[in-house]
C-alpha cells in the first residue's frame, strides 16, 4: 500500500485574518505537502459560511479552521464544519494554548490543532499529512467494521434460515418435539457451531482483504496498525456467541481510541503508539484520558493497561 498521501494536496484554510492567512500561505509553500514534494493549494474563505459553501463546491484534502470567525466561534464551529463536510479532515486555528479547548476540538472531530504563533512550516505540514493519514486510516476502519458487521449479518440469516427450517418440520411430525427438547441441552455446541460459522466467514470474505492490504503495505507502523486490527477481528469472531462477554471497545470508543486502547493493552509505550499512529504522544495522552473517562478511571489510580486486560471482550 502506497502512503496515504496525495500527489497534489488542496488546502481550505478558513480564517479572517489576512495576516494569518498570509503567513499560512507562505508556510504551506515551503511545506511542500504533496507526495513528489509539490506544493500545496491553498484556498482562502473569511467566514465558515463562505468556508462551507466553497468547500462543497471544490471539495479540498484538508481545512484549516479558526476557531473565532465573525460568524461562528468556538466548538460550534467544528461541529458545523464537520456536518457540513464529514469526509474532510480538519485542523483546528486557535489563539489561545488551552489545553481543554484543545481537547474538546478532537472530541468534536478535528484531527489536529495548531496554536497560531508558535508554529512554523514545519509543524504545519506535519499536522497537515498526519491528519490525512489519520483520516484515511479511520475511514478504511470502518470499511473493516462494515466487512465484519456483513459477515455477521450473513451469519444471522443463515442461522434465521435454519429456525425457520426446524419450526416447519415440528409443524409437520409431533416427535420432533423430543429431538427439539434434547438439542436445546446442547446450546454450547450450537454456540461454538455459530462460531465456527462465523470464523468460516471471515476466512472467506475478511481474510483476503486483510491478506490484499498486507502485501500492499510498505510503511511498518501502518502494518503495525493493521496487525493490530487483524487481532482485534479475530478476538471478535472468538467471542461470538458468548453471552457473557461484550465487544466494549467497538462500542465505546472512537476509531482512534479503539487503535490506542489496543495498543496499550498489547503493552506499548506511549512513544511507540504514537510512532505507529503518526500522533504526537501529548495527543496519545489525549486519547488516554478520554479512554479512561469512558472505562470510570478518571479519577482513580486503576494501571490502564491492567484494566483493559481484564475486561471481557
Amino acid at each position: 500500500m502506497s502512503e496515504i498521501r496525495p500527489q497534489f494536496v488542496s488546502i481550505l484554510t478558513i480564517e479572517d485574518d489576512p495576516g494569518d492567512f498570509g503567513l499560512i500561505q507562505a508556510y504551506a509553500r515551503l511545506a511542500k505537502l504533496g507526495a513528489s514534494g509539490s506544493k500545496a493549494s491553498v484556498t482562502w474563505a473569511k467566514t465558515l459560511a463562505e468556508g462551507i459553501a466553497t468547500a462543497r463546491s471544490n471539495q479540498p484534502d484538508v481545512v484549516l479552521l479558526d476557531l473565532s470567525l465573525p460568524d461562528s466561534e468556538g466548538l460550534a464551529t467544528v461541529q458545523a464544519m464537520r456536518t457540513a463536510l464529514p469526509s474532510v479532515p480538519i485542523v483546528v486555528l486557535t489563539g489561545q494554548d488551552d489545553n481543554a479547548l484543545a481537547n474538546a476540538a478532537l472530541q468534536a472531530g478535528a484531527q489536529d490543532y495548531l496554536v497560531k504563533g508558535q508554529f512554523d512550516h514545519d509543524a504545519l505540514g506535519r499536522a497537515v499529512r498526519h491528519a490525512l493519514v489519520r483520516h484515511a486510516l479511520e475511514l478504511r476502519l470502518k470499511e473493516s467494521e462494515k466487512i465484519l458487521l456483513d459477515s455477521r449479518n450473513h451469519l444471522q440469516e443463515q442461522v434465521d434460515q435454519m429456525t425457520h427450517q426446524l419450526k416447519e418440520i415440528k409443524d409437520e411430525f409431533e416427535d420432533v418435539n423430543t429431538t427439539l427438547k434434547i438439542l436445546l441441552g446442547y446450546r454450547g455446541r450450537d454456540k461454538l457451531a455459530a462460531q465456527n460459522e462465523l470464523v468460516r466467514e471471515m476466512s472467506q470474505e475478511v481474510a483476503p482483504f486483510l491478506l490484499k492490504l498486507k502485501k500492499s503495505i510498505r510503511d511498518r507502523k501502518q502494518a503495525r496498525l493493521l496487525d493490530v486490527l487483524e487481532n482485534n477481528l479475530q478476538h471478535l469472531a472468538s467471542q461470538y456467541g458468548n453471552t457473557d462477554t461484550s465487544p466494549f471497545l467497538f462500542w465505546q470508543l472512537t476509531p482512534v481510541e479503539i487503535q490506542v486502547a489496543s495498543m496499550i493493552k498489547q503493552g506499548l509505550p506511549t512513544k511507540d503508539i504514537a510512532t505507529a499512529l503518526s500522533i504526537s504522544p501529548e495527543t496519545i495522552n489525549v486519547h488516554r484520558k478520554h479512554i479512561r473517562k469512558k472505562l470510570g478511571l478518571g479519577n482513580k489510580a486503576t494501571n490502564l493497561r491492567n484494566h483493559l486486560m481484564s475486561l471481557p471482550g
